[in-house]
């Protein structure tokens, strides 16, 4: 992203609604980002190419709370 990484949004979004649920999607499976993402609370780290069922069960989870 040009601005900031997913990362930072995800920071801003915790700080200013901590009760969202957030899952990222990418382009690239950097498993250092991964850990990063779902350490600090991601509901999921999606690396693209996905089926659409792995992210409905996401999406599920994330809904559910």
């Amino acid at each position: 992203m040009p601005v900031m990484s997913g990362l930072e949004v995800k920071a801003c979004l915790r700080r200013d609604s901590p009760e969202t649920q957030i899952i990222f999607m990418s382009g690239r499976d950097d498993p250092s980002v991964r850990r990063t993402a779902l350490d600090a609370g991601a509901v999921a780290f999606l690396a693209k190419p996905f089926e659409d069922d792995v992210m409905l069960q996401f999406v599920r989870k994330a809904v559910a709370g």
